[in-house]
This record gives C-alpha cells, sequence and structure tokens, in this order.
C-alpha cells in the first residue's frame, strides 16, 4: 500500500471522532474505522462519509467536471480568476487532473465498511444491499482512477505504458497493515471494476433516488465502462437494463432547461448530493463559480430578460467557457442553447458562459452534481450499436434520434456507419457538455486533441495525469507515468 494510505491512517487518527460524537459525523468526511465500525451507526457512518468525499472539489465537488473540460477542446479560459485554469486549458505539462489521495482515502473506508459487514448485526438483506452500494462506488472510484491516470484497455500505447493503478480491496486502520502494492494492468483494474459492478448489479437497492447507488446506477455505470472498454454488446445491454430501473427519466423538450434549473436534476440515475449550507464549496473551489459569473437561477432568468447597465456585481470566477466553435455547434433553435447565455461582466469581459450549474439548492455554489443520466445511456447505446461487429445502424440511429427530436432538431437520416458515428459525437458533445465527458471521449477514441492553444498528440506525455511524486518516493513498487 503506498504513502497515501499511511497519511489516511494517521488523518483518521488525528481528526477522528470519539465513540460519544458518533451520531454526530454526518456529513464529516472522516472518522475513528477502528471504534466506529463496530455498530450499525458507525458503519452507517462509515458509508455517509464514503459517499460525501466525492462531493471533493477535487472529485465531482468540480475538478472532474472542470478541469476535464479545460483539457478537452470545447472549453476555454478566460484569465480572469487569478490565472486558475490557464495552465490546465492550455495542457502544460504536470497541470492535469489529480485527487489520487482523495480518491485512495475513500477506497480505504469503502474497504473498511465491506470488511466489517460481514460482522455486523445488520439482517442479510441489508448487508447484501450495503455491499451493493459499496462496490458500486469502489468501482466509481477505480474507474475515474483508472482514466485519469492510465490508457483504456483497448488504445493503449505499448511504448509508454507503465500500468493502470494499484487495486486495494483490503481496508487498513493501523500502521501494521500498510503494504506497497505495485501498479495492476490496465486489463486487470478492469476485471477488478468488472467484478464489483456485477455484485453492485446483483445486490444493490433496487429502489432508492439518484443520491444512492441503486441497481440502476450499477448498470448505468457498467453500460459506460464497457463502452470505454470496447465491450458493446455488454453496452448495450446495460444500458437497456439501466433505462428500465424506474431511476430518472427522460425529460421532454419542454422541460429540458428547467430540469437543470430544479435541485435535482429528474434525468439522474446518480448524481452527487450536497445536502447542507456548510458543504457549499466556495468561490474559489466551487463548480458554479468555475463556469459562470451568474450566482443564482432567478438572477440568470434576471438577465435573459433584460441586460440592465449597469450589470450587477459577478459573483462567481466564470473562467472556464464555451468555444466559439463549440457554441456554433449548438444552432439557436436546440433547446440546449437556453443552458449558454451572458454572464456578467469581470475584469471587463462578458462572455457566453454554461449555466448548467447555478447554486439550485438556494444556496451559491452549490449544486448536486449528476454523475449519469439518461441521455447518456441513449448515446452510450447508440455508439455501441454502431460499433458491433456486424453495426446495427437503425437501433443506432433511433437512439440517436431521441436526442436530437428531444433537443428540437429534425431527425438526423445518417445511413452509414461513418455518418451515423459522426452524428453520434455531435450529440455527445451538446448533450454532455461541460460535464467532464469530451477530454475522456477524444482520449478513450485514440485522438489528438486540436485546440488554439496546441494541440495534444494522443499518447504523448500530457494524455496521462502524473501520479503523486510523494507516492514514487515512498513506494518504490510504484512507477510513474512517461515523461514526468
Amino acid at each position: 500500500m503506498n504513502r497515501i494510505i499511511k497519511y489516511t491512517t494517521l488523518i483518521l487518527a488525528i481528526i477522528s471522532i470519539s465513540c460519544k460524537d458518533l451520531l454526530e459525523v454526518t456529513p464529516r468526511q472522516s472518522l475513528d474505522t477502528s471504534v466506529a465500525l463496530t455498530t450499525q451507526d458507525g458503519i452507517n457512518a462509515a458509508i455517509t462519509s464514503a459517499y460525501s468525499n466525492l462531493k471533493n472539489s477535487q472529485i465531482y465537488g468540480r475538478d472532474l467536471l472542470a478541469i476535464a473540460e479545460c483539457l478537452g477542446d470545447d472549453a476555454r479560459v478566460i484569465n480572469r480568476a487569478g490565472g486558475r485554469f490557464v495552465s490546465e486549458a492550455q495542457n502544460v505539462i504536470n497541470n492535469h487532473l489529480v485527487g489520487w489521495g482523495r480518491y485512495y482515502i475513500t477506497i480505504n473506508e469503502v474497504n473498511l465498511v465491506l470488511k466489517a459487514l460481514p460482522n455486523s448485526d445488520f439482517t442479510q438483506t441489508q448487508k447484501d444491499g450495503i455491499e451493493g452500494e459499496m462496490k458500486f462506488l469502489r468501482a466509481l472510484l477505480y474507474f475515474n482512477l483508472s482514466r485519469v491516470y492510465a490508457f483504456e484497455p483497448k488504445v493503449i500505447v505499448a511504448l509508454t505504458n507503465k500500468g493502470g493503478v494499484p487495486i486495494l480491496l483490503d481496508g487498513v486502520n493501523s500502521l501494521s497493515e500498510i503494504t506497497s502494492p505495485a501498479r495492476a494492468s490496465v486489463e486487470d483494474v478492469y476485471k477488478q471494476i468488472y467484478k464489483d459492478l456485477a455484485d453492485a448489479v446483483a445486490k444493490a437497492p433496487v429502489t432508492g433516488g439518484p443520491n444512492k447507488a441503486t441497481k440502476a446506477a450499477a448498470n448505468a455505470l457498467f453500460a459506460r465502462v464497457a463502452l470505454y472498454n470496447q465491450d458493446y454488446e455488454n453496452a448495450i445491454k446495460y444500458s437497456t437494463d439501466a433505462l428500465a430501473g424506474g431511476v430518472g427519466r427522460f425529460v421532454g423538450n419542454n422541460e429540458y432547461v428547467a430540469a437543470w434549473r430544479s435541485n435535482s436534476n429528474p434525468e439522474s440515475i446518480f448524481e452527487v448530493l450536497f445536502q447542507t449550507r456548510q458543504e457549499s464549496l466556495g468561490v474559489n473551489d466551487a463548480l458554479q463559480s468555475a463556469y459562470t459569473t451568474i450566482s443564482s437561477v432567478s438572477q440568470a432568468s434576471a438577465l435573459a430578460a433584460s441586460r440592465p447597465n449597469p450589470l450587477p456585481v459577478a459573483n462567481g470566477q466564470g473562467a472556464v467557457v464555451p468555444t466559439v466553435a463549440f457554441l456554433a455547434l449548438n444552432v439557436a433553435t436546440d433547446v440546449r442553447r437556453g443552458l449558454y447565455q451572458d454572464g456578467l461582466n469581470r475584469s471587463s469581459i462578458v462572455v457566453t458562459e454554461c449555466t448548467k450549474f447555478l447554486g439550485k439548492s438556494g444556496v451559491v455554489y452549490m449544486d448536486n452534481v449528476p454523475v449519469i443520466r439518461v441521455s447518456e445511456l441513449y448515446l452510450i447505446r447508440a455508439e455501441a450499436y454502431a460499433n458491433l461487429a456486424t453495426p446495427n445502424l437503425v437501433s443506432a440511429l433511433a437512439d440517436i434520434n431521441q436526442i436530437r427530436v428531444r433537443a428540437g432538431l429534425a431527425p438526423s437520416t445518417a445511413s452509414t456507419q461513418a455518418t451515423v458515428l459522426t452524428e453520434m459525437e455531435t450529440q455527445r458533445r451538446l448533450e454532455l457538455a461541460f460535464e467532464g465527458h469530451r477530454w475522456f471521449d477524444l482520449k478513450r477514441w485514440k485522438r489528438d486533441v486540436i485546440k488554439t492553444t496546441g494541440n495534444v498528440v494522443y499518447g504523448d506525455t500530457r494524455t496521462l495525469a502524473a501520479l503523486p511524486n510523494a507516492e514514487i518516493i515512498a513506494n518504490k513498487n510504484l512507477v510513474q507515468n512517461s515523461g514526468y
């Protein structure tokens, strides 16, 4: 086990809660696992902590969306936030996605819950449900680690491949349990993700809201993982099962923008939930602030109706904004264009900004963040149908047209594999924009990233993030990515 697990243990010991404080843990980020995991309340607190870690700014709180958009080709960065995000948008080496430590802290918490479950006094049904939830979370964490720090299985660059990430399946709460694993192969990481998701599909609760790891959420994540693995048959199977899972619904044309203005997007199959005002990440770290200068849904509506002079004072940084080329794809008649509007004057600059995230809970800089939406599943299935050994273009086009027609566009009449895949890609760009997908799509398609700030050739050093140097120093079995 690497150095971060040592730090995790120490952090848990230093800022842990005492026995009498056990019931006050929600929504704290850490707990004394050696004490807390001996009771149902303690295990439930640990589960809450694992979910809460997803809200960290390095994961779904901001970076896994905003930094990923900076690295890709649909966003540009305006230097009106003290230089924040500029280097990532220019793909400067060593300016990439991070979060290694937070991921492994959370994996350790998940592993400790799984270790404690067999000896707990939950019913067997409750144990199965918890196991399914935790294995969904572990699969999600390893999947994100792998796509940030490693190649996808079918597009590995052999000369620069250093493997996947270390696989840790046994939770630790003492220094004597520390080990130093090497990086597993990319293929073995995906095998573990598949195994966890198979268990999650079998055991996760069937019912529950989008903030809970349900069977539908496990199917949806399995579909995405299978697509990254070019396992098209399973991508079709699991996306179909997820769409039938009863969590999330495909919204209509006239409610599309309103769906993004509601606290919880009705399309969400799994989302990261922010509940209390204290969880707001603030102007420096929030996703909303990265994307827009507008402070609220009501202010966005007022600005859309009338542009007063002078404009209200800008609250957010509004640094990560759509490129002109991306906006040109998003025609005025497309309902999704309603999620992009001119922001406020900051640093004497007014530009069109993405308003998918607007403090929808009523608290500025605090949004529930959709991780997997219904619309993505139609696009996953379309891509998989079109890439089968014998492509099913009729079914692929039917799924693509679900997205097009809902957006207010005429159905596509694409009829060849190439034109169907081109239309699928366009709809992925428009539908999933600013949700952190484009960089990873280009990476899994083995594409160069073409942008005005300088191209990123697939497979060069900047394709993968650097492992933290402290981990390399501490664990002699850990190998750094090529070029760092």
